[in-house]
């Protein structure tokens, strides 16, 4: 998974995705398991430990963390490991139950041995299993069972005979196959290997002279004293906003590299870029109206687009950051902006450059992959240190804290929302 790894117990368990697919999908073997973890995240995990929650027969929730078994050595170490784990999976409340599944990433693949080769499991693999036994028990998620994939193949982590577990041993490759993978590949998902570095391109090296006109303008913002003043401010804003409406509704960003400088220059304002994350979690609206509740933009903005302040709309905005809110957001604006971060960036610099890097990163975290996520951040805290909003996401991925959306189906990224971008 890149440069992020678990080490315990001096760090936490950073967890990765927990989308769910709506549609209930029943497994009839450990292929069908790694094909549905796969699918529900998108990419074929690393170095990790992914669990799915079970409700009956149904498939769940999926859970992904990073796994570093060369630092995770003792009982307590395992436990600690374990407990936390267990606490993220557990806030599928509906769940009794779950499999799991530990990805090596092994180099020295088997796939042409016809018997497997020998088998990988180690102590650390049979430690981790007893720990997550007790840990998810207490949790009321019993463990049914814990895969190995390594070496190109599929192994059952504690099998007491060799002969004695059906599928031990089996080529990975299975899962290409399987009838989940088939039935969800029909479906539009699409699984794909995730970028090893933070996906995005670079910043530029320098200024556009259209972006170096578009900063200036927006620093003058709120220097003027004058009733005339506050006027033109308020109509910067509204043209600023209803021109990532445009983006965020699924029209693209405009043709004309000073238009994009406009859309890039308004980022500077940490105001302004607030907004515009709450706008693409619901709905322009409601992020006016939340915003002039609390005080972060003027009520004449919220009035400009016909939204009256109001408290609910002010609790849903405070809860963006960090994806607490109840309502599901609406992931498909997410996804433009998202894309649109990508397009604008080797076209902004400085500052800008490190918001759109954060508002990347966010999407990433919010959506339930915290290592996507944490990539992102790393190269943003290498070029911008001091990025405020890059420090708190920092802090926020290194504690494994856990998107609010993320732990909920209700309100998950799921496989049909991921085919949106």
């Amino acid at each position: 998974m890149g440069a992020m790894h678990t080490d315990l117990p001096d760090d936490r368990v950073r967890p990765g995705s927990t989308a769910s697919i709506p549609v209930p999908v029943k497994a009839a073997g450990v292929a069908d398991l790694i094909s549905y973890i796969q699918h529900t995240m998108g990419f074929p995990p690393r170095n990790s430990l992914a669990a799915i929650s079970m409700t009956g027969r149904n498939l769940g929730a999926v859970l992904r963390c990073d796994w570093d078994p060369g630092t995770v050595r003792t009982w307590t170490d395992h436990s600690a490991y374990a407990r936390q784990f267990a606490g993220h999976l557990a806030q599928d409340q509906r769940a009794d139950g779950c499999v799991a599944v530990l990805f090596r990433d092994d180099d020295d693949r088997d796939d042409d041995d016809p018997q497997g080769g020998e088998d990988p499991t180690s102590e650390s693999d049979r430690l981790l299993a007893a720990a997550l036994e007790r840990e998810l028990s207490e949790a009321g998620l019993p463990l049914m069972e814990l895969w190995l994939v390594a070496k190109g193949r599929l192994w059952h982590v504690d099998c007491p005979a060799p002969g004695s577990c059906s599928g031990h041993g089996s080529p990975a490759s299975w899962a290409e196959t399987s009838v989940v993978n088939t039935s969800l590949i029909v479906e539009g998902s699409v699984v794909e290997e995730e970028p090893l570095g933070s996906g995005l391109p670079p910043a530029s090296e320098a200024c556009s002279a259209e972006l170096a006109w578009a900063l200036r303008n927006i620093r003058e913002i709120g220097h003027g004293t004058s009733a005339e003043d506050e006027a033109e401010d308020l109509e910067e804003l509204v043209y600023w906003l209803e021109a990532w409406e445009r983006v965020l509704g699924g029209e693209g960003l405009p043709e004309q590299p000073t238009e994009r400088a406009v859309l890039v220059a308004g980022l500077l304002l940490v105001e302004w870029r607030d907004c515009l994350l709450a706008a693409a979690s619901f709905t322009l609206e409601r992020a006016l109206s939340g915003a002039a509740w609390i005080g972060t933009l003027p009520v004449e903005a919220s009035l400009a687009f016909e939204a009256e302040p109001r408290e609910v709309n002010g609790v849903l905005y405070s809860s963006v950051i960090l994806a607490a809110s109840r309502r599901a957001p609406d992931w498909e604006r997410i996804a433009h902006l998202k894309n649109a971060c990508t397009k604008l960036l080797p076209a902004a610099t400085g500052p800008v450059a490190s918001a759109l890097r954060c508002l990347a990163a966010w999407v990433e975290w919010a959506r339930g992959r915290g290592s996507a996520a944490g990539r992102i951040l790393l190269e943003c805290r290498h070029e911008d240190p001091d990025y405020p909003l890059g420090q708190l996401l920092g802090e926020i991925v290194d504690r494994g804290m856990l998107s609010g959306w993320a732990a909920r189906r209700e309100t998950a990224w799921s496989a049909t929302a991921r085919r949106t971008g």
